[in-house]
């Protein structure tokens, strides 16, 4: 049995940066966004924290469901940590 393909586990310590960040977070969000508004990473408010990535959300409108909207973040933020081995929190803020 041949052992020339990638080991996951390479991923759970690499470094990633900031831009590299935004767009798994933006590639994560894509398959939880709802129907009628997009949800929006905000590229200037990300934050490292020892092993923990901090990624600001927006909604596209001001008239969204929070509870729909945190349970979107909550989901694609599982599927960011399970395939990539990458500590992010999706961070909600509320559009302006």
């Amino acid at each position: 049995m041949s052992k020339n393909h990638k080991s996951s586990s390479d991923s759970s310590r690499r470094s990633l940066t900031p831009k590299q960040v935004v767009s798994l977070a933006r590639k994560y969000l894509e398959p939880h966004q709802p129907q009628g508004y997009r949800l929006e990473v905000t590229e200037g408010g990300l934050k490292k924290d020892e092993d923990w990535w901090y990624v600001l959300v927006q909604p596209s409108r001001q008239d969204v469901r929070s509870y729909d909207y945190y349970g979107r973040l909550a989901e694609a933020e599982i599927d960011l940590k399970d395939s990539e081995k990458v500590n992010v929190l999706l961070v909600p803020v509320l559009p302006a």
